[in-house]
């Protein structure tokens, strides 16, 4: 990802923060928002199973050759999305008649397997969760969010408003540079409406989204490690002092026994930086369309 595509990334959160006219809180009043109650299951990562679907450069690139290749039908209004993730299976509808071209290539893209063991690579609570980089498959977290599939799609701007489970693409500064990676908005963001392409609504699994958009974040993380403060009777030498640029604040971190305290102090400034990546990773298992009439 170039310099001006972080640059718009950064735009588009703080779009967020700023929401829309001129308010400057980052808070969101949801006292006249009424969410459904959702059963929401309680999840356990097998730390084996996170990291079993690792893959190489080269089965990236088949991966995108295949999805290259791959022709699909056309999308009828009987056509639904099905994802399947480690926390459970979200559906949605089509905006066929508004965004088609946008529906036909996420239609492409899912059924030739291009998402299959992909993750939801930024978590940005209450605002969206976002995913579809085929590059979450490697073994480098810190390039998450910067590939796609070899080409992009015009944008096809509608009326369709940004709300809870609004299925969106993500693109860069450039309004036709959609590829293949999506979000999902968690409340109603008008500021987004017409500025990028929103195809699809959730229908069914509101609670899954709920509890994707709920889990920890390397910053929570980060955050969990440490004190703002050497608590008393502590022996100084074991703790490392790290940086949380959000607050612009300095913090202190105990050194776990047998680890080396500058290691581990870049491993927790590095955190304190990944403001939005998840503590684990979220694992899209497959996402395939299907027609709901058969």
């Amino acid at each position: 990802m170039n310099m001006i595509n972080i640059l718009f990334f950064i735009y588009l959160i703080s779009s967020f923060s700023m929401s829309e006219g001129k308010k400057k809180s980052p808070i969101i009043d949801f006292s006249n928002v009424k969410f459904k109650k959702y059963d929401i299951p309680s999840v356990m990562i097998d730390p084996d199973e996170e990291n079993s679907n690792i893959y190489s450069f080269k089965e990236i690139n088949i991966i995108k050759k295949r999805a290259k290749d791959f022709i699909p039908s056309p999308v009828l209004d009987s056509d639904i999305i099905v994802m399947e993730t480690m926390m459970g299976t979200m559906k949605f509808k089509f905006y066929n008649d508004l965004a088609p071209k946008h529906c036909l290539n996420f239609k492409k893209l899912a059924n030739s397997g291009y998402y299959d063991n992909t993750l939801f690579h930024i978590i940005i609570k209450d605002f969206l969760i976002q995913g579809g980089d085929v590059l979450s498959l490697d073994d480098n977290p810190d390039n998450d969010g910067h590939g796609g599939p070899g080409w992009t799609i015009d944008a096809e701007f509608n009326d369709v408003e940004h709300n809870l489970g609004t299925l969106s693409m993500f693109r860069s500064k450039d309004q036709n540079s959609a590829g293949s990676q999506f979000f999902i908005t968690l409340d109603r963001f008008p500021h987004l409406d017409e500025e990028y392409t929103a195809f699809g609504d959730i229908i069914d699994g509101e609670g899954i989204l709920k509890l994707i958009s709920n889990m920890t974040t390397q910053y929570d993380q980060a955050i969990s490690l440490s004190e703002s403060k050497i608590p008393d009777n502590q022996d100084d030498n074991r703790w490392v002092e790290v940086y949380n640029p959000k607050t612009d604040q300095i913090r202190y971190c105990k050194v776990p026994d047998f680890i080396n305290k500058n290691a581990y102090r870049d491993e927790i400034n590095k955190k304190f930086r990944n403001y939005y990546k998840p503590s684990v990773r979220i694992i899209i298992n497959k996402i395939r369309v299907i027609n709901s009439n058969e």
